[in-house]
């Protein structure tokens, strides 16, 4: 196995590790709610520690889900104005959106880090976690996604600089 297939399959295993974990915590999520809800209305219990874990698992599930849509390009877009452009415009145009969309997501990475560093002491109120690490696994996705958009950027300019079949054959 040469180099570039140790690569790729490396980045294949760790998109399929990602995947794993935004399945287990939506799981964990799921079971953690219905032990919530068995032992409040059922038993009559109120378990403290629930709410919170649930919400945790939510935000990492949003998060690192947002990454893997973005990989897998699931996002929701409006392309009514793209569709009627000429091709050409309609690379500008995606080049553009790619921008605006790595500058949003720089100042979330800004955000989350001035937040990590603000939280870094401050425990969830009901176990013995950091509030920091919430926002760890906001900054880490937004990275993931700069690199998926720096990626497609990337190929997207490679691709404009290509020569078309009508310039192939005039050669």
């Amino acid at each position: 196995m040469n180099t570039a297939e140790r690569i790729t399959h490396a980045v294949d295993l760790f998109w399929k590790l990602l995947t794993a974990v935004v399945m287990t915590a939506f799981a964990l999520m799921l079971i953690i709610m219905a032990i919530q809800v068995i032992s409040r209305y059922a038993l009559g219990v109120a378990v403290p520690w629930t709410d919170e874990a649930s919400r945790y698992l939510f935000l990492a599930e949003i998060f690192l889900g947002s990454v893997l849509a973005l990989r897998y390009q699931e996002h929701i877009r409006i392309t009514v104005v793209t569709d009627l452009l000429p091709s050409p415009l309609r690379h500008v145009a995606t080049a553009l959106a790619d921008i605006v969309c790595m500058l949003v997501l720089l100042m979330l990475i800004v955000g989350a880090w001035n937040m990590m560093e603000r939280t870094a002491g401050v425990m969830a109120s009901t176990f013995n976690m950091s509030f920091s690490y919430i926002y760890l696994i906001q900054m880490i996705s937004a990275l993931l996604m700069m690199g998926i958009l720096l990626s497609d950027l990337y190929l997207r300019i490679v691709a404009a600089r290509l020569p078309t079949r009508k310039q192939r054959r005039s050669h």
